[in-house]
């Protein structure tokens, strides 16, 4: 009988890999990969590179009256060096509080990590995580002339000098005015001239000498104190560019130096993400058309020539693009993602050739479904040829009427709520669905319908291309056995059906339905079922 030892090496470490290479999300994760080691010394031998490449830093979050209880550290760091397997290690990962204080960083940088005494030369990558606490704590603001902020800037002198080699700097879930906050300047300084993937989650000013020339990933949140650092990023060399909470004082024309007759070209952009912030003034007739105005100053000016991915978040009437009558020719995915009043504005932006367009419509309301089919009957109607077609639709008072939409390019739909009815004749009108996932399944209206039940007689068949249905909740006012009819209906019509999840309370049912019945509908034997 063969063995696995049998399997040539090349075979047997491509199986490992596939196993275990995965990047862990946390030191929790990645301890589950250790008992792979410990078969034998081959399968160590070829898997130690798999898993010997993340090093973790936690601070464990116990309940406890002080601050002190939390100053547990987690850390996979002694075992790195104790197996030698430093010069493995190339990701560098710290999760931190927002209450960390200079003392906790320096123990971090010299009794945990050994800096001093440990080189680290491979690391290339090096992240912060800011983690809420179990209980509040506030944070204690700490400014350029404190003993504090002395200390922090001291120990991002150690990272800088015992990790030379870092191009990816990333801060995740930053306090304003905390000690994170200033290590995230003095490290962004630090490693500036040489950073390739710079990522600041918080509102963190940057000063002009933070910003790498050559940086390829950038990721900020900005304010209004941020916005005057957009001249310092050089559009030639980015690649990946998101800007969060972007405020009402952005402009495109930052990026070229307020010299007018300048070209803001972004040559390398393939990859760009607006997110707007919430909750402003909604503009005046005189500031459209100022913005109308300026956008189209700009027109002859801004270049994307390479970009793919467009995705815009809470896009405002003043949103530069919408007023630029500019063509993207590489552009193959879009993401919109806000109000219907935000989706209604990006209406307006060109994007034919796009292949993957995806629109999240927030907390819909009973008077925004007149504008709701029309805004999106817009986006998938025949007129566009998309591969991957999303929609989401969320809010209670909006309620799906099929009669009224115009979603034949369809491939993706998420409701809140539908009624069987809706489902049943959805399914039945969008030819390209291929993906439906429902909040709420309303039973009501199909309860104890006879037409539900199992003959002899051909079923049939409807949704030729949908794959996967997932139905998370369903409506508490009607009997289990009329959702067990309703499912078994849903999967005996659905022939291409391959993923299907339901909740827990008729899981297993729909499981027996399945196992019985797949020899008189061939097509149950496809399907793998979840419970949510």
């Amino acid at each position: 009988m063969p063995h696995i030892h049998d399997l040539h090496r090349d075979v047997l470490e491509k199986i490992l890999y596939k196993a275990v290479a995965a990047p862990a999300k946390n030191l929790s994760e990645w301890k589950t990969k250790l008992p792979l080691l410990a078969v034998c010394r081959k399968w160590t031998k070829l898997a130690l590179s798999f898993v010997f490449y993340q090093v973790f830093v936690e601070l464990p979050r116990f309940p406890g009256p002080s601050l002190d209880t939390y100053l547990l550290w987690s850390s996979n760091a002694e075992l790195f060096i104790s197996r030698r397997c430093v010069l493995r290690a190339i990701f560098l990962t710290i999760e931190l509080s927002y209450r960390i204080t200079s003392d906790q960083l320096r123990c971090i940088a010299l009794d945990i990590l050994k800096l001093d005494r440990v080189d680290w030369q491979n690391i290339n990558s090096l992240t912060f995580t800011f983690a809420t606490l179990t209980i509040y704590l506030p944070v204690e603001p700490v400014s350029q002339d404190d003993t504090t902020a002395t200390d922090v800037a001291r120990t991002a002198q150690y990272f800088a000098q015992n990790l030379r080699n870092i191009v990816e700097l990333d801060f995740c879930s930053l306090a304003k005015e905390s000690a994170g906050e200033y290590l995230y300047t003095n490290l962004a300084m630090l490693y500036g001239g040489q950073l390739q993937v710079l990522r600041a989650d918080g509102p963190t000013p940057l000063p002009f000498s933070c910003i790498p020339r050559n940086v390829k990933v950038l990721g900020l949140t900005l304010d209004s104190s941020t916005v005057p650092v957009l001249p310092s990023i050089c559009g030639e060399t980015l690649k990946v560019l998101k800007l969060d909470d972007i405020p009402r004082n952005f402009a495109w024309h930052y990026f070229r130096y307020d010299i007018f007759d300048l070209p803001i070209v972004f040559r390398q952009l393939t990859v760009l993400h607006l997110s707007y912030e919430r909750n402003v003034m909604p503009l005046t007739e005189s500031e459209v058309q100022d913005k109308i105005v300026s956008g189209a100053r700009c027109c002859d000016q801004l270049y994307f020539p390479a970009l793919r991915e467009l995705a815009i978040w809470n896009c405002t009437p003043d949103c530069d693009l919408l007023y630029i009558d500019l063509p993207f020719p590489e552009l193959k995915k879009v993401v919109l993602f806000g109000s219907i009043g935000s989706i209604r504005h990006c209406s307006r932006l060109r994007f034919t050739g796009v292949r993957d367009l995806s629109v999240d419509i927030l907390s819909a309301e009973s008077d925004d479904t007149a504008e709701i089919y029309r805004v999106t009957n817009h986006f998938f109607s025949n007129i566009r040829i998309n591969r991957v077609a999303s929609l989401s639709v969320g809010g209670n008072w909006f309620v799906l009427d099929p009669e009224a939409i115009r979603w034949a390019n369809l491939t993706q739909l998420q409701v809140n709520k539908a009624d069987c009815v809706t489902v049943y004749t959805m399914i039945d009108r969008l030819p390209n669905l291929c993906e439906l996932t429902i909040f709420i399944l309303d039973l009501g209206s199909f309860a104890g319908d006879s037409s539900l039940s199992i003959s002899e007689d051909p079923i049939l068949a409807w949704g030729e291309r949908l794959t996967v249905l997932i139905i998370q909740y369903l409506d508490q006012d009607c009997p289990l056995t009329a959702a067990i009819s309703v499912i078994q209906a849903l999967v005996r019509r659905t022939v291409a059906l391959e993923r299907l999840q339901v909740p827990e309370s008729v899981h297993r049912l729909v499981v027996a339905f399945i196992d019985m019945y797949k020899d008189r509908y061939p097509h149950l034997a496809n399907i793998s079922s979840s419970m949510l």
